[in-house]
Formats: structure tokens, sequence, C-alpha cells
């Protein structure tokens, strides 16, 4: 009835139980990763424990997965305990990493802040020509994720800031402890609005997104540490122009190993692209991204890629695509990426 006022309008709503059961599959293709196919189940409420299980299969050409993981309804304070399980094959550099992860622990969502902490047991078993030798590790870990943008589809001001902290100790004929540190931040800085006062109206503006990664792994020089423990970089969402984890320590024999050391950086201009004086749903971008990876803080060196794209902001999210000259290779890549990663 609309005759009434809004505050007096009677509303009726049903609801109904969701399914205890769904899966769902998808397929895909990406610029950094190839073919994508994945097979994911979840059960809503486990027989006994009445916890909530998550199962996937992923296939794609650098990474096979098949995991799980358990969750529990959340206590009053929205702490939910929280095991999983996974084992995978992923290409890292020149080689292939065969691993297992173990994880137990608790963690808190809540509309801006993310907070976890637990215990992980991994092992990583290299393949190749000269691998890696083989790793097992036992670590405590906390992570910490703030969000404060103004949308969380389309950000346009505001930031973001993750912090990963973890230490432990390797198992095996010798023991070594470990210290893990890594830290994340997107900002986006508004500059304005590029055209006419009807332009104005509209929230999104012209705007600089800035990225920066840290990464680091403290140890002694002689420890086994995982694979998995340590750091690549390169791709659509990291640095922009090399191909997908393709940034490493280099080894005398050429080949590209996962490194101790990780720092990565971006700017990249968004602007609002202007039709018949009204602002439409593309952006013009363009970008600088720089990364680098090694074992030693001294031996960090940056690769840079440059180029320019679009981005159209599509009714489930931003979805871009740039042309990337990679400084160091020579060579142009294409990138696609959808969503704001963080």
């Amino acid at each position: 009835d609309t005759a009434g006022g809004p505050e007096a309008t009677v509303m009726r709503v049903k609801v109904r139980e969701a399914k205890r059961q769904k899966l769902i599959l998808g397929v895909g293709v990406n610029t950094d990763t190839g073919l994508r196919f994945s097979m994911e189940h979840t059960e809503h409420q486990l027989p006994v424990i009445g916890w909530r299980a998550v199962t996937k299969l992923l296939y794609e050409q650098p990474k096979k997965s098949l995991g799980t993981e358990w969750t529990a309804p959340p206590d009053a304070n929205l702490w939910r305990w929280r095991t999983s399980a996974q084992v995978a094959r992923e290409e890292s550099g020149s080689f292939e990493v065969d691993s297992l992860l173990l994880r137990a622990g608790r963690t808190r969502t809540t509309e801006s802040v993310d907070r976890s902490y637990f215990l992980q047991y991994e092992r990583a078993r290299n393949t190749g020509t000269n691998p890696p030798p083989d790793a097992n590790a036992l670590s405590a870990n906390y992570v910490w994720t703030r969000r404060d943008f103004d949308s969380r589809l389309f950000p346009t001001s505001g930031h973001g800031l993750s912090l990963d902290v973890g230490g432990g100790v390797t198992v095996g004929d010798t023991r070594y402890p470990f210290g893990r540190l890594v830290g994340k931040w997107l900002g986006y800085i508004p500059l304005g609005h590029p055209g006419g006062q009807a332009d104005r109206n509209v929230a999104r503006g012209t705007r600089i997104a800035a990225r920066a990664e840290l990464g680091a792994v403290l140890a002694n020089e002689a420890a086994n540490l995982p694979t998995t423990q340590l750091f690549l970089t390169g791709g659509d969402n990291t640095v922009r122009g090399y191909a997908y984890r393709s940034i490493g320590v280099t080894l005398p024999d050429g080949q590209t190993a996962a490194g101790r050391y990780l720092v990565v950086g971006s700017l990249e201009l968004q602007r609002p692209i202007i039709i018949d004086g009204l602002t439409s749903a593309w952006d013009f971008v363009a970008f600088v991204d720089a990364g680098g990876v090694a074992d030693k803080p001294q031996q960090l060196t940056a690769k840079v890629g440059v180029g320019a794209g679009a981005q159209w902001n599509s009714p489930i999210g931003p979805l871009q695509i740039d042309l990337a000259w990679g400084v160091a290779t020579q060579k142009l890549r294409l990138n696609l990426s959808m969503g704001v990663l963080f």
C-alpha cells in the first residue's frame, strides 16, 4: 500500500530453510594460470558436531589442489573454531612443489576487521632439476586485516591493511627456529572529477590506486624451510608484465627458486572515461609495478612493469584488461583481473 507513509507500510516476509548441501561447478580461463576448473561442495551442518564443511577441488595449469575447511558456528563474540587440510601440487619458479597443509585455530570476521590465529603444519617436497631439499615446519600464526574503503565492490577512496605474523620451528633431522612477517597495503587516493557539473554528481572520480607488499622470513642460513613459506611474485595482481610467480631468486644454474625476502609496489592512475559529458562505466588506467625477491635484503633488485588499459565497472565488480611491458624481459603481456583483491 503506497498511500500511507513509508514508516507505516506493512511488510510480509517469507523465509525458508536453506538446503543442507550445495555443489558449485566452475570453469574459466585466466591470463596468469590458463584454464581453470573448480568443484566446491558445502555441507552446512555436519552430523553430530553441527559445523559447516567446505571441500574444494581446483585445477589450473600452475596449481592443482584438494582441500577441506570445517568451521564452527560463532560464539557470542563472533569467534569461530576452524580447521582445514589441503594437498596441492604447484609450480614454484622452475620447480614443482607437492605440499601438505594442516591448520587449526580460531577466526573472527566483522564488517571492517578480520582476525585469526592458528597452529599450522606444512610439508613441501620439491621436484625438478637440482630442486631445493624437502622440508617440514610447525608454526603459530596471527593474521589481522582491516578494510576501510568507501565501497567494497567499487572502492574509490580509503585503504586496507593486512599483517600476517608467524613463528615456528623446522621439523626434521635438524631443527631451526624461524619467524615470518608479511604486510600488505592497498590505498585509493581521490584526485577529483574530470568532467563538468553533471559529472560531479557521481561518486567515481579520478584516483590513484597504490599497493605495497613486504615479506620476510627470518632464520639461520642453514635452516631448511618449506618452499611454501617462501616468496615468489609476478602476474596479474602483483607485477604485471611478468609471468605468474616468475620473479624469484636466480640460482647459479639459471633456474628460479622462492626466496626469503619480498618487496612489491604499484601506482595506478584510474580516470573515468567521459562520453557526451557524462561519466561512463569505463575507466582509463595507466600503471607502473615493481617487485623483487631475494635471500638477503641487500640483494633485492626490482623488476619493473609498465602499461595501460581499461577497466569496466560491471554490475558484479571491476573487470580490468591491461597491456603490460616487462622492462627486464622486454616482452609485452596481456593481463586480465576481476574485482578488488584484498
